[in-house]
């Protein structure tokens, strides 16, 4: 994504979809309690599955935006998708109309611009509502009457995931893929990705880790979507293998862990030299073009340091060897 961080992004949907989910759980309540719902409920077991799509709900809102990676992000998807057919299964199963609290999902996921995250959403709603019915179907005395709502709306469901990815498809002009690696030539994206955050987050740590994985690496690719996972979204710098990661609102030991992490990705694709440079605002530069500099200069005294693998935060150097020496 060129123009904000995927993190941000998935917080940004993830948090709308959670308040609006806490609206639809309330509203159920009243649905499956009014007189006019005829199917049985199980009062206690119905209140237990509502009471998890409000927890996790709840914690969605709560979280910061850095938590918010493409796994995690399909992770909350499927746990509101199991809340909601247990939700299902509770209130009527074959015959509750709770299932229309699957939409929503569907069409948020799409919001995401990964195919991943929509793909996973998809089958988590399809998978659980299938569990949802599925004893119902199983039942001695179910016939054609019941059998044949219920395909009805998996069918429903199924077109509604299909005609998501065909619009998703079409405005992404079925080129490039919507999450690959953003490149970045001349340091212009990852200066405006500072000065956003600074901006942003006046008063607030701001990070710039420059990590430099060397040449042994097996696949530049695959580290880089492994350190977008589990870190924050990457910018690659020119041609080479070097790349820079910005994180904010964090301490300097979630620093420090981020730019150990980056370098065991790469260590484990193959990668025997690493080196990473950290630069902190506003403890090591006042503004994103000095802090930039610095994380630069961190990253070639990093070069100086003789250990495979090192680390430099603006000052003070941490290797691996010292790690291992400080842990004994």
């Amino acid at each position: 994504m060129s123009g904000e961080s995927s993190h941000r992004r998935n917080a940004r949907c993830l948090k709308a979809l959670a308040l609006l989910y806490l609206a639809l759980v309330g509203a159920s309540f009243l649905l499956v309690y009014g007189d006019a719902y005829e199917p049985a409920v199980h009062l206690l077991l119905f209140l237990a599955a509502c009471s998890v799509g409000v927890t996790a709900s709840v914690a969605v809102v709560l979280l910061p935006a850095e938590q918010f990676s493409w796994g995690f992000s399909g992770g909350v998807y499927a746990l509101l998708a199991a809340s909601t057919a247990m939700m299902t299964f509770f209130s009527g199963g074959t015959s509750s109309e709770l299932y229309l609290l699957f939409f929503p999902l569907l069409l948020a996921a799409a919001l995401h611009g990964s195919w991943r995250v929509a793909l996973w959403a998809f089958v988590s709603v399809l998978l659980f509502y299938a569990l949802a019915v599925l004893p119902g179907l199983l039942n001695e005395e179910a016939d054609a009457s019941v059998a044949a709502p219920v395909l009805y709306r998996l069918g429903i469901l199924g077109l509604t995931g299909v005609f998501v990815a065909v619009v998703y498809r079409l405005s992404a002009g079925g080129g490039e893929e919507e999450d690959s690696i953003v490149s970045d030539e001349d340091g212009s994206l990852l200066l405006e990705r500072v000065e956003r955050e600074i901006s942003a987050r006046r008063g607030v740590q701001v990070a710039v880790i420059l990590v430099d994985p060397g040449r042994g690496v097996e696949d530049v690719e695959a580290l880089l979507e492994r350190v977008r996972a589990r870190i924050a979204e990457p910018v690659l710098l020119g041609e080479g293998t070097v790349f820079g990661l910005v994180l904010s609102g964090v301490g300097d030991r979630e620093i420090e862990s981020a730019a150990r992490r980056a370098l065991a990705a790469a260590g484990s694709l193959g990668a025997r030299e690493t080196r990473a440079g950290v630069a902190v605002y506003p403890r090591d530069a006042r503004s994103a073009e000095d802090l930039l500099v610095a994380a630069g200069r961190a990253l070639e005294a990093a070069f100086e340091v003789d250990s495979p693998s090192a680390i430099v935060l603006a000052g003070r150097r941490v290797t691996r060897e010292e790690e291992r020496r400080a842990a004994r």
